[in-house]
């Protein structure tokens, strides 16, 4: 009898630790915005932060799937979606408490840009306030900007910006400093001129605010290491072109 007992506690404890091992994969959104994430040529997703964030959940040991969709509808869904994350998500006020954070991934200093055919002799941010500026639809750039009386034309794809500033539909065009020349240099068009740096941020991994504080604190501890042991170095060297 005591051996079969002995054998169902051990039973019983197996069913345990499988359960446990079985942990929920989480979801993690992202939308197409290079050099941070975007879709490679057989269907899945890479960049930079696509890669730190990859490798921070294997270290951690967590199970996830990834999937890559407009950033409004990603945004949304990581709201409502207990078991999602968000990234590359700039923090700021407005989102700080609708996400639970895993951080920084890389500082992102945003910048508006002048084309080819942009207006001639502005050289600070004050004497744009009486142009138009490109901006994308939700992004935390054309947002800041149009909250400080800035004349934004939204599109819904940041491609579009460009290809508008270069023909001369929108007089300037807002974006991320990388982001911007990576665009630049895959579309070839240009010349690109850097007109002034109005603000930096930085981009995080945001989580539901339900999300376990022992898998946040497992996930900032890896993306930590990662930080001491020279990877994240590696993946800047191999993405970010200094501007």
């Amino acid at each position: 009898m005591t051996g079969w007992i002995k054998c169902c506690l051990l039973g019983v404890m197996s069913l345990c630790l499988h359960v446990a091992a079985a942990e929920p994969a989480v979801r993690l959104l992202t939308e197409d915005d290079p050099p941070f994430n975007y879709p490679n040529e057989h269907g899945g997703v890479t960049g930079i932060s696509t890669e730190m964030v990859t490798e921070t959940f294997r270290r951690a040991g967590i199970p996830y799937s990834i999937e890559i969709m407009p950033w409004l509808r990603a945004y949304n869904l990581a709201q409502v979606d207990s078991k999602t994350c968000l990234y590359s998500t700039t923090r700021n006020d407005e989102r700080e408490k609708r996400f639970q954070w895993v951080g920084p991934l890389l500082k992102n200093d945003w910048a508006v840009f002048a084309g080819p055919r942009s207006p001639p002799g502005v050289q600070d941010m004050a004497a744009l306030k009486s142009f138009s500026i490109g901006g994308y639809r939700g992004d935390a750039v054309a947002l800041y900007l149009q909250n400080r009386g800035y004349k934004i034309e939204y599109t819904s794809d940041d491609v579009l910006n460009l290809r508008k500033l270069m023909a001369g539909h929108i007089d300037f065009w807002a974006s991320g400093i990388y982001h911007a020349h990576f665009l630049a240099e895959h579309e070839r068009l240009g010349p690109l001129r850097q007109v002034a740096t109005f603000s930096s941020s930085y981009l995080y991994l945001a989580c539901h605010p339900q999300t376990p504080p022992a898998t946040l604190a497992r996930l900032n501890a890896a993306l930590d290491a990662m930080r001491h042991d020279g990877f994240i170095d590696a993946l800047k060297k191999r993405y970010l072109t200094p501007p």
